[in-house]
């Protein structure tokens, strides 16, 4: 910005930096503000930051907005007309495009003058790949709801040695994304690896990619198109020819489908033009030095069980008429209905359940010595009343059941001042919001949700022991007076509340969602002893011999607490 004009450009930022992040006041006495993003809604973004520049009284006659997004011209016209109408500011942006272009043509210099934001392993590797006019690279077709998975394809495949060219990564470890889409498909792609899902069959541009492979397929009489099935598509819903394809799923396990892939482009013989490619893919999202010599621990959400009963019992009811569903027995007792007078459960029912379905028990089963149980798989029905006891135990210690989401969830005032308390990894005391209220902007009118934690449990067979547990934090999301969102809402919710909780935000709320459960670090489910199921409450975690570096990564550090100061002064609960 101080080679644009700005000469006397101030850096403010950090924590309260009220909408700005850098200023610059002209001979003239104009103020120009600054305000820079790294979110990929940078529309909701610049809205935010201008009504916090205009709330704290901020002198402004111009202000620069500067994005990692790429506006399209529409959206560009559509925010500045917006800020002169609303504030009388004038608005200049600065997308990602327009920032290469300016690095690329008119001030290079900066990207050797700063090695740590553009490292010497990248800049060799764009030289290299500037020399290449052959058909080397691979060509990743997808769509917007498909990013994730495009991503971190692009980013193996890169490491791999792979020339990519992904769109999301023009900017990163890949190749600057070509203008002419067609022809760099015809004459430098080596083949295209289509993501292939439901949202992708709609778009325009997906569609013309794909039909120009097929046409290449038929006239080169090669492998130029593999087809990646992202979601379990429905073959029948695509034309002929794409339909004589053979897909590789990645819809059930992205491990098992990359190793398909690497495996299909090693028998294409797909070149490796990318000698530093391991260097590139991490210099895309690792900063210099971000693995120590150290040993770390690692945790995982993983609980193991310290005793599980060894009987099930079989009961059998003789007023089989009542409605399960809705008593919501479920909540109540844990058990499998194998018929309409049959239950198998590792616990006693509750007296009222009993005397309802007038049970009688008819037989014990030591699990441990059946293969199945009344023709049901023995580990596939303890898993299941594993799993269901932990939703008992869940209903005992207050948590809501919404029929809207199917979820458990922790429902205003069960957990006093709505903190949910607990001890950390390193022994520190913290607490994390178990019910919240967020307020999220829109140009029309800013809208308050609530959102409560929601424990899910499922039990894995055979990974650390026969049985063990994994706990996962889902949230509940609803109005301001607590009635569920629709789906449509509810995503868009989740995305801006969730955006900026990392691993170990995720991990924070395991912990004390699973000492909420606990008595003395073990949740206990059943009254009698030889009934009672037995949960350790700590998550398992290991010992490895690197450890990251926190101090390497600030920059993550910094963008939450710039969260934070969005936030009001009454969430302010632990989440570095």
């Amino acid at each position: 910005m101080f080679l644009e004009g700005y000469s006397s450009i101030e850096p403010l930022g950090g924590f309260k930096d009220k909408g700005r992040d850098a200023i610059y006041v002209s001979p003239a006495k104009k103020t120009t503000i600054f305000a820079y993003s790294v979110r990929e809604d940078w529309r909701a973004k610049l809205g935010e930051d201008a009504f916090k520049i205009k709330k704290h009284g901020h002198t402004c006659d111009n202000l620069v907005f500067i994005t990692t997004a790429q506006p399209t011209a529409g959206e560009r016209d559509e925010a500045i007309a917006y800020i002169r109408n609303q504030y009388g500011w004038d608005l200049e942006i600065y997308g990602s495009e327009r920032l290469r272009i300016l690095l690329e043509t008119k001030y290079p210099h900066i990207k050797k003058n700063y090695p740590s934001i553009f490292p010497a392993e990248f800049i060799i590797a764009l030289e290299q790949i500037n020399k290449f006019e052959e058909r080397k690279h691979l060509f990743i077709s997808y769509a917007p709801e498909d990013l994730v998975l495009a991503d971190w394809l692009a980013k193996r495949l890169t490491a791999e040695g792979y020339l990519v060219w992904c769109e999301h990564l023009k900017l990163l470890g890949g190749e600057k994304f070509p203008d002419d889409i067609e022809k760099a498909i015809k004459n430098q792609a080596f083949c295209i690896v289509a993501l292939y899902s439901q949202p992708s069959l709609t778009k325009p541009d997906l569609i013309l990619q794909r039909s120009i492979a097929i046409n290449l397929i038929e006239e080169r009489q090669e492998d130029f198109l593999i087809p990646i099935d992202v979601d379990g598509i429905n073959k029948t819903s695509l034309d002929r020819k794409t339909q004589l394809l053979k897909f590789i799923e990645f819809n059930k396990n992205w491990a098992e489908g990359l190793k398909k892939l690497l495996n299909k482009l090693e028998y294409i013989k797909c070149p490796k033009s990318l000698p530093e490619g391991a260097k590139v893919s991490l210099s895309a999202f690792l900063y210099e030095d971000a693995i120590v010599d150290e040993t770390e621990n690692v945790f995982s959400n993983y609980l193991t069980f310290q005793k599980i009963p060894s009987i099930i019992y079989l009961f059998e009811a003789e007023n089989p008429s009542l409605n399960l569903e809705i008593e919501n027995l479920n909540l109540e007792w844990s058990y499998r209905q194998i018929d309409s007078k049959k239950f198998l459960s590792f616990h006693q029912p509750p007296a009222w359940i009993s005397e309802k379905l007038q049970l009688n028990l008819s037989r014990n089963n030591c699990w441990q010595e059946l293969v199945n149980i009344e023709g049901i798989s023995t580990k596939n029905l303890v898993s299941e009343l594993l799993r269901k006891a932990l939703i008992v135990k869940c209903h005992q210690k207050g948590l809501k059941y919404c029929f809207e989401t199917k979820l458990q969830y922790f429902p205003q005032g069960l957990a006093k001042g709505n903190r949910l308390n607990y001890i950390k990894y390193d022994g520190s005391k913290s607490f994390v919001q178990a019910v919240g209220t967020r307020t999220y902007w829109r140009p029309a009118k800013a809208e308050e949700y609530q959102y409560h934690l929601a424990p899910t449990f499922y039990i894995s067979q055979n990974l650390f022991n026969t049985f063990t547990l994994q706990i996962r934090i889902r949230i509940r999301l609803g109005d301001s007076s607590g009635i569920a969102l629709d789906k449509r809402k509810a995503v868009s919710r989740r995305k801006h509340l969730c955006k900026n909780w990392w691993n170990n935000d995720w991990l924070n709320r395991i912990f004390a969602v699973c000492q909420f459960l606990a008595d003395d670090n073990q949740i206990i489910i059943g009254d009698e002893v030889n009934e009672q199921i037995l949960i350790h409450a700590i998550p398992t975690h290991f010992t490895a011999p690197i450890a990251i570096d926190e101090a390497s990564i600030k920059k993550f550090k910094q963008d939450r607490l710039d969260l934070l100061n969005m936030r009001s002064g009454s969430e302010q609960e632990d989440i570095l």
